[in-house]
This record gives C-alpha cells, sequence and structure tokens, in this order.
C-alpha cells in the first residue's frame, strides 16, 4: 500500500541526496527513519524512568536488594 505525506521540499531534497548516496529507495529511508525515531524514543522514556527510579530512594534499595540476592545465584557452586 502506498500513501502520499507532504514533506517539505527541502526534506525532499535531503531524502532524495540521501537515496542517491545508499542507494535505497526513499520510502526505505522514510521507514528507517520512523524506526530510529521509535527507538530514540523509547531509549529517551527508558532513562526518565530509570532516572526516577533512580531517585527514589526506596525503590532503589529495592532494586540494589534484588541484584544482590541475584549475584549469589550466579555462583558456581560446584567448586
Amino acid at each position: 500500500m502506498s500513501t502520499t505525506v507532504r514533506i517539505s521540499d527541502e526534506t525532499h531534497r535531503r531524502f532524495a541526496r540521501l537515496a542517491q548516496q545508499t542507494g535505497r529507495p526513499m520510502s526505505r529511508l522514510l521507514d528507517e527513519a520512523a524506526d530510529a525515531l521509535e527507538r530514540s524514543l523509547f531509549f529517551d522514556e527508558m532513562t526518565q524512568r530509570w532516572d526516577a527510579l533512580r531517585n527514589d530512594q526506596s525503590a532503589w534499595q529495592s532494586i540494589e536488594g534484588e541484584r544482590a540476592l541475584e549475584a549469589g545465584g550466579l555462583t558456581d557452586s560446584s567448586r
């Protein structure tokens, strides 16, 4: 399926230049750009939530407690 998307002339020129440089069609470049933006937004949100968790002393202590328990399970007990 194909849909028309309105973009500025400058953005069109940029995508045309990128298509020529990479040998990929502009539609694929748009897909890749959307994927990259989604990944960027995902990791930005993850960082914000991680920072909020780290700033919550009680929650952070709970996380550290879980890590300590899990770390004990990683040792090789057959020695």
